[in-house]
């Protein structure tokens, strides 16, 4: 229900301002966005039953598929004189043309969801970054977050470098254990003489990938009863190590950083953002080392 109300207030938000045609959309419908509006209000304050929730769904898809219908019309009307548009006209005509793509997608799901009572795969979960998606962490408290994957390595030192997903499944952990040594290398110039990484990327290939890329002292943590392909006190410095990792995420999410619930408005930014973040980090860091050296005076 949210996403759909976000729709209706979104797109005659864009509408009023993206043109002629889309005004005249907004007036065309204006009886559907009383409908709505009086839907949602319904859905959060008085209807209490899963069965009547159910239907004010379904009433409200119907409102959203003739509004798609009604607002494909009007785009396909101004597309001719979107060219005449200036300044935040611009701006709002592309919104709308958004909004009408994102819902085209989206309210099959919302169907999906209402037939058969499971979520459909790939569900859009924000209507103006529809490239957001649900990340399955499994743990206390946290059991499902919202956003893009990162990948997160942390060099001896402390330093952190961050990778950000193109999509939901290019960083998971079996891949991103190699793809770190790589990006290690491009960066570097060579690959690190150890690494270490958590069970969830061990296996027999992915060991000997390593090693071919020139990785000497390989820690990934192995699964049930496997042998480490490192021992003694290399196995605990890397242990020490790949420990120190959950830290730095930790710190890169508090507010000062500004990491986790960017104030971004697309994945570019998002990732920009990301970045900004990890670099506050290792500036900081960087700073801090400075100033413990007993021969640099800092002053500002």
């Amino acid at each position: 229900m949210g996403l759909m109300a976000s729709f209706f207030t979104s797109v005659v938000a864009a509408s009023k301002r993206g043109g002629s045609a889309l005004k005249a959309f907004v007036s065309k419908v204006a009886s559907k966005l009383v409908a709505a509006k009086e839907k949602v209000r319904r859905y959060r304050l008085f209807t209490k039953t899963k069965q009547a929730r159910l239907e004010l769904l379904e009433e409200m898809a119907k409102l959203v598929e003739t509004t798609q219908v009604h607002l494909g019309k009007a785009l396909a009307a101004g597309e001719a004189s979107k060219d005449r548009l200036i300044g935040y006209g611009k701006v709002a005509h592309t919104k709308a043309v958004q909004l009408h793509e994102t819902m085209k997608t989206l309210l099959p799901q919302i169907r999906y969801w209402l037939r058969t009572g499971w979520v459909a795969k790939d569900k859009i979960i924000n209507l103006h970054i529809p490239e957001l998606y649900a990340i399955v962490r499994g743990k206390v408290g946290k059991a499902v977050e919202f956003g893009l994957q990162w990948g997160i390595a942390r060099l001896r030192g402390g330093y952190l470098l961050a990778t950000m997903a193109a999509d939901r499944r290019q960083l998971v952990d079996a891949r991103f254990v190699v793809r770190a040594v790589h990006d290690h290398i491009a960066l570097f110039g060579q690959a690190p003489r150890a690494f270490a990484y958590d069970r969830a990327g061990h296996s027999a290939q992915n060991i000997a990938t390593l090693q071919d890329l020139g990785v000497k002292q390989v820690g990934l943590a192995p699964r049930g009863q496997t042998q480490w392909s490192v021992s003694g006190k290399v196995k605990e410095q890397l242990v020490k190590e790949r420990a120190q990792v959950e830290g730095g995420i930790g710190t890169l999410k508090c507010t000062k950083y500004g990491f986790n619930r960017p104030a971004a408005r697309s994945t570019a930014m998002m990732g920009a953002c990301g970045q900004r973040a990890v670099l506050g980090f290792n500036l900081n860091k960087l700073i801090r080392e400075l100033a413990a050296r007993n021969e640099v005076a800092l002053v500002g």
